[in-house]
C-alpha cells in the first residue's frame, strides 16, 4: 500500500486478520489493478477504513490511500478504480478532484454529500440509523446472491448512507422503512444518471463513516460484489435497465462466494420469457448438476449450488437460453 502522509499499517493489518476480514472469497482477483482510496486523513484512518483498505489489498489491488487535501485529477490518472470514504469533506474532494464526475474508470463512494458531484442526483444524499437494509433486487450481481428481504449489514444500529439516484440506476437495496432512500445502487457504463450518461460503472453504497468497523458477512458480501461488478468489463452484453425494470439482455453474474465450500449463489438475468437451463460442469467436461431447466419469465434470478463431496478445484457454470449461452468459472475448495 502507498500512503500519502504518515501511516503505520502493522496494528491495523493484525486487527483485520483477527476479525477474519482477509477472506478467501475475494482473494487476489485483481493482482494487476490499482485502487485510489480517498479518505479524510491517510495517516489517521478509522477502523472501518482500515478494514476496507485491507479488503482491497486482499483482492489483489495495489492501493494508494490519499487524504482529501492530497487528492487530484493527476493522482486518479492511471488508476483502475477510485473508492471514496464518507469521512471526507465532499466540498474539499469536489474542489481538489474537479474531474471526478467524468472519470472514465469505475468509482464507488459512500459519501452521500458527493452523490450530486458524482452526477447521481441533483442534490446531496444523507444518512439514517439502522443495522438492516432491504434487498429489493436479488438477482443482480450487485446483490451478492442475497435473497430479497431484510439483510443484517452491521451488528448494531449505526448511521448509513443513502441517496435518491436519478436516471437509470440499478437499485439493489433500500431503507426498510422508506423505499425512496436507496442504500446500495449502481449505474452501468452509458446509463443515464441525473443528467448525463455514466462514463464508467458507478456504485453508491451504505458504509458511511465507520460501518465497516463492525460489518457482518452479508455487509462484506455486498461490498465485495460491488468491487467485482465495478471491475468487470462493461460489454455490449451488459445488463441495462429498461423503464419497466426488465433487463435488456441476458447475463450470467459471478457466483458468490468464490472460491466456495460447499455452497455458492449464482445470479443471472433474462430479458424475455424463455426456457432457461443452468448447469454445472467439471474440468473433464462432465455435467454434474442441472440447477434449472424450465421456462422462466423475464427478470433477475438467483440459484444456489452445493458442490458434491467428490467435486474440487475448477468447475464451470453454464447458462443457456434462446438468446444464447454463457459460461463462468467457479472454484470449490475442499
Amino acid at each position: 500500500m502507498k500512503a500519502l502522509g504518515r501511516f503505520s499499517t502493522g496494528k491495523a493489518r493484525m486487527l483485520a486478520a483477527a476479525l477474519g476480514l482477509l477472506s478467501l472469497s475475494a482473494s487476489a482477483q485483481f493482482a494487476d489493478s490499482t485502487a485510489l482510496f480517498i479518505v479524510a486523513d491517510a495517516a489517521a484512518m478509522n477502523t472501518g477504513e482500515m478494514n476496507v483498505l485491507y479488503r482491497l489489498e486482499d483482492m489483489g489491488f495495489s492501493v494508494t490511500s490519499a487524504g482529501q487535501n492530497d487528492v487530484s485529477d493527476a493522482l486518479a490518472d492511471g488508476m483502475s478504480i477510485v473508492v471514496i470514504s464518507a469521512t471526507v469533506s465532499s466540498g474539499t474532494v469536489a474542489t481538489n478532484l474537479p474531474g471526478l464526475k467524468d472519470l472514465p474508470i469505475p468509482v464507488m463512494s459512500w459519501e452521500p454529500g458527493l452523490y450530486d458531484d458524482l452526477g447521481f442526483q441533483a442534490a446531496a444524499g444523507s444518512e439514517f440509523s439502522t443495522s438492516v437494509i432491504r434487498i429489493v433486487r436479488a438477482g443482480h450481481p450487485l446483490a451478492a446472491g442475497l435473497p430479497e428481504g431484510e439483510a443484517l449489514i452491521v451488528n448494531a444500529d449505526i448511521g448509513v448512507s443513502y441517496g435518491t439516484p436519478e436516471g437509470e440506476p440499478i437499485v439493489i437495496a433500500v431503507n426498510p422503512n422508506d423505499s425512496t432512500q436507496v442504500v446500495h445502487f449502481g449505474y452501468e457504463k452509458g446509463a443515464l444518471m441525473a443528467s448525463d450518461p455514466a462514463p464508467a460503472r458507478r456504485v453508491g453504497t451504505f458504509l458511511l463513516n465507520n460501518v465497516a468497523g463492525d460489518m457482518t458477512e452479508e455487509g462484506w458480501a455486498l461490498f465485495d460484489s460491488a468491487v467485482v461488478w465495478l471491475m468487470a468489463p462493461a460489454t455490449p452484453d451488459a445488463v441495462r435497465e429498461r423503464p419497466d425494470g426488465i433487463p435488456s439482455r441476458f447475463t450470467l453474474g459471478n457466483n458468490y462466494p468464490n472460491p466456495f465450500n460447499p455452497s455458492t449463489r449464482i445470479a443471472f438475468s433474462i430479458q424475455s420469457q424463455e426456457n432457461v437451463r443452468l448447469s454445472v460442469w467439471n474440468a473433464l467436461g462432465e455435467e454434474i448438476a442441472v440447477l434449472i431447466d424450465e421456462v422462466r419469465p423475464a427478470g433477475d434470478y438467483t440459484a444456489e449450488f452445493s458442490a458434491p463431496a467428490t467435486a474440487s478445484g475448477v468447475l464451470f457454470c453454464r447458462l443457456e437460453t434462446g438468446s444464447g449461452a454463457v459460461t463462468k468459472k467457479m472454484m470449490v475448495l475442499k
